[in-house]
């Protein structure tokens, strides 16, 4: 690749960022829909759970771990949604721009807008239940890397299901298997850290599959485009 074409390729990339925030902060439903329905999730727990505090503070960690998975899976449906109504799918496949860059600004914008939101919120709850500093750093470090891995992973299903209607639940199905480590690994850093065992080997997996889902999943994202669409 030339200097030319890195060149374009950059600005390509950082005008689809800005464009895509544009888009999200005017359609802030998106946003405020996974936030909302993450609190209402770990808000139902401690009232079936009682409220003894030591439980509270050993399993609120994994509750808010799942509760983001279910959000985060819950926002899939629509982001590709309104790219495919309006047309602008088809513009970018047959435009000379690289669609997996268009994708990972995509996916990049909305993990901004919601993984990291979304840590921050599950941050701020499980504070409430008397966690200690470290384990919240635990748990905020667990969560930007597993939230980045889900919505990237969470990108293929949606871009697999981007000409069906009302895909929530074929998504689901689709990414589940593949969230599931990223769950055991996410919420297993926390817990070894409550139980004041070593967190790194969990954290490194986590980044390790960030690193993994950013380099291969936006060329999957735009393969499944191509191939559902064409």
């Amino acid at each position: 690749m030339t200097a030319k074409q890195s060149t374009s390729h950059f600005s390509s990339f950082t005008l689809f960022l800005r464009r895509e925030c544009f888009l999200l902060w005017n359609n802030q439903e998106n946003v405020i829909q996974p936030l909302f329905f993450f609190l209402i999730t770990i808000s139902l727990f401690p009232f079936s759970l009682g409220s003894d505090p030591e439980l509270l503070k050993i399993i609120m960690p994994s509750i808010a771990w799942v509760a983001i998975v279910l959000a985060i899976m819950m926002s899939l449906n629509s982001l590709f949604r309104d790219d495919f109504e309006d047309g602008s799918l088809e513009q970018w496949l047959i435009g000379n721009r690289s669609l997996a860059l268009i994708a990972l600004a995509k996916i990049m914008v909305y993990w901004l807008f919601n993984g990291v939101f979304l840590a921050i919120l599950a941050c701020i709850v499980c504070l409430s239940t008397n966690i200690s500093f470290e384990q919240i750093k635990v748990l905020f470090a667990s969560l930007l890397l597993g939230t980045i891995s889900l919505q990237l992973i969470g990108g293929i299903g949606a871009a697999l299901t981007v000409t069906i209607q009302r895909s929530g639940l074929l998504i689901a199905i689709i990414v589940m298997p593949l969230f599931i480590p990223i769950l055991i690994f996410g919420a297993g850093a926390v817990t070894r850290s409550i139980a004041g065992e070593s967190v790194a080997g969990a954290l490194y997996t986590l980044a390790t599959l960030a690193v993994l889902s950013i380099t291969f999943a936006p060329f999957g994202i735009s393969f499944a485009l191509r191939n559902t669409i064409e």
